[in-house]
């Protein structure tokens, strides 16, 4: 590990970030000149090694940076399907002529004739555990699926190997991988055929007496790359049951997915607010590297003391690998563990030899926790909540100026107090976050109340973060107050709407589609609820003869608030005014249709829209 300070050369290209951040607010007329700011300020940011330490100017950060030269990093028990010996100094998946491409290949066993039974309270059921093809390869050699003679000559496994591969061999493994349990129930004759195209596949091997009785190998030497292969019996015993407990399949290319888990490190001996990742190394097209983090605040984890993982960062080529990305954990905590997920769909690997994180120890506050009041509120109605802010601050601290909240839905921030007393600020909406910004940092021991409305279609976490205008570039997250029933940010709903499709609302109404830059599309505001499971859902637009003029969604949906405006991160639907040909339509009125399919028949909801010049 070496933690660094950040070199001068990120000391000038801040203000340039923070200077572009300002000319963005008031200049929208040069894009490309912002973009050129900030693409040299990020490309500055990835200068930041050197063995000397500077100071930024403005807060100090550090570097932990690993190499994968060292390969006593790794958590062994944890980390699987990934090669650090095969290329030196790189995490890479593990190669396919030695581990077993088929863990992970998705599989499905189709029955000619009946299927294996048991019986329960005296009624013959399907066994579903001896028709399970996940059995073969879960690297359980007692997991099986079974064929019972005669009726199931014909049967077929059908294997999806998820990525085209060139495919040497394949073993099949009998009851328990043993001579003693395996011979009576081998695959007596069986077939391969495989194929790029699972409805076109050939043949390409014919076992017509098998007698290992413990596995069969099979050379197949494939001229082609494969995506599918179909083992099918061709012959069984008269009296005994054919058992297939595994398959191992060998090969070109790399397992689909694999993961590099480090072991537990700290930041040393203070708590880290951590800031970005970043990698080095090769992601080929079809290839991507995703990064979790979980941190804690002992040395060895249990889950009381350390965070859950993290949501992914995946990048999906080099270049935005070391661009790097914000990382979203618990913080400040001072032990963390990292994990790489490694995955592929071709005959590549991603390769990396090295991984590094920017943090701080100059914390924004020492600690901050948050929980919301009431924390269960009526379904789809509007509703008035508390959410309060415990904060700890030393001397150290850089001091709150604005903390934004995560919404599931459109919010409305009503009043903000400190230890009781209102105070200044400004209030940002946006579809999906609340952003308030202090008019004085508040960097003392207190408890901040953010008063706010909001509604919800059903449960909601609130999450947040503090940022500094020391360091806007790094915020700190809140951690949730923890209660009897969970994160104390997370609010439930109470009540079932009486319909599916609820709360549909169109504005403005009537529009004005005529190219002007003012009430051009109309924004089709709505909730869908009480449905257990996606659905398709429709609107569409019609004219008063009934004929259908426009499609402007059909989706599969699950519950889901369709509130707020796209256009500004919102996910309600608009309409444009124009009809399937991209056509203007003439003024008039218009009929608005939104459906949804559900298991009784379905719901429609029918407004009328007004087109206007």
């Amino acid at each position: 590990m070496h933690k660094l300070k950040i070199s001068n050369c990120i000391s000038n290209s801040l203000p340039l970030y923070f200077f572009e951040i300002k000319l963005s607010s008031v200049q929208s007329i040069l894009p490309s000149y912002r973009y050129m700011i900030k693409f040299y300020s990020l490309l500055m940011l990835l200068l930041f090694i050197s063995e000397k330490s500077y100071s930024t100017g403005i807060v100090d950060s550090l570097i932990y940076s690993q190499s994968f030269s060292d390969t006593t990093k790794k958590d062994g028990a944890l980390s699987f399907d990934v090669d650090l010996k095969t290329e030196p100094g790189k995490v890479i998946l593990a190669p396919g002529k030695t581990k077993n491409l088929a863990a992970g290949s998705k599989m499905k066993a189709y029955f000619a004739g009946a299927f294996p039974t048991i019986t329960v309270n005296n009624e013959q059921k399907p066994d579903t555990a001896k028709m399970n093809a996940d059995n073969l390869h879960d690297k359980n050699f007692f997991t099986i699926v079974q064929f019972n003679p005669p009726s199931n000559v014909g049967s077929q496994i059908r294997i999806d190997l998820r990525v085209v591969r060139k495919v040497d061999s394949i073993v099949v493994v009998h009851l328990g991988n043993t001579a003693l349990t395996g011979f009576n129930s081998r695959p007596r004759a069986f077939s391969y055929f495989t194929g790029i195209d699972s409805n076109r596949m050939s043949l390409v091997r014919q076992v017509f007496d098998n007698l290992d009785s413990a596995r069969h190998s099979e050379k197949l030497s494939l001229p082609d790359p494969i995506q599918y292969i179909t083992f099918e019996l061709d012959r069984m015993g008269t009296t005994d049951a054919t058992v297939i407990s595994e398959f191992q399949i060998y090969g070109e290319g790399y397992v689909v997915e694999g993961a590099y888990v480090s072991k537990v490190d700290s930041t040393g001996n203070l708590p880290a607010n951590f800031a970005n990742v970043y990698l080095d190394g090769e992601i080929e097209a079809g290839t991507t590297v995703a990064l979790e983090m979980r941190t804690g605040s002992t040395k060895t984890y249990d889950s009381l003391n350390w965070s859950p993982w993290s949501t992914p960062v995946t990048f999906h080529s080099i270049i935005e690998a070391t661009a790097g990305a914000q990382l979203f954990v618990a913080e400040p905590r001072k032990y963390f563990q990292y994990r790489l997920t490694l995955a592929t769909i071709n005959l590549f690997t991603p390769k990396v030899s090295n991984v590094k994180f920017v943090y701080q120890n100059s914390l924004i506050a020492d600690s901050a926790s948050a929980i919301i009041t009431p924390n269960d509120i009526p379904v789809l109605l509007p509703a008035v909540l508390t959410y309060s802010i415990k904060t700890n601050f030393s001397q150290t601290s850089l001091g709150v100026d604005t903390i934004k909240i995560s919404t599931p839905g459109p919010s409305n921030v009503r009043s903000v107090a400190v230890n009781g007393l209102p105070v200044g600020y400004n209030f940002s909406p946006a579809p999906n976050s609340m952003t308030i910004a202090f008019q004085q940092t508040v960097a003392a021991t207190s408890t901040i109340d953010i008063v706010f409305s909001t509604k919800l279609v059903e449960v909601g976490d609130f999450p947040s973060i503090l940022i500094s205008k020391a360091s806007p570039w790094n915020p700190q997250r809140i951690d949730p107050q923890k209660t009897q029933n969970g994160d104390g940010w997370t609010v439930t709903t109470a009540g079932v709407p009486l319909n599916p499709i609820a709360e549909i609302k169109i504005s403005p109404n009537p529009f004005t589609p005529n190219g002007d830059g003012k009430n051009d599309v109309t924004v089709i505001d709505f909730a869908v609820t009480k449905i257990d499971k996606p659905k398709p859902l429709r609107i569409n637009i019609f004219d008063l003869t009934g004929r259908k003029i426009r499609t402007v969604v059909d989706m599969l949906t699950g519950i889901n608030p369709f509130f707020g405006d796209p256009r500004i991160g919102g996910k309600a639907f608009t309409w444009d005014g124009k009809d399937d040909n991209g056509k203007i339509v003439l003024p008039g009125v218009y009929i608005l249709q939104v459906s949804l399919d559900v298991d009784n028949g379905g719901q429609f909801v029918t407004k009328t829209i007004t087109v206007a010049y």
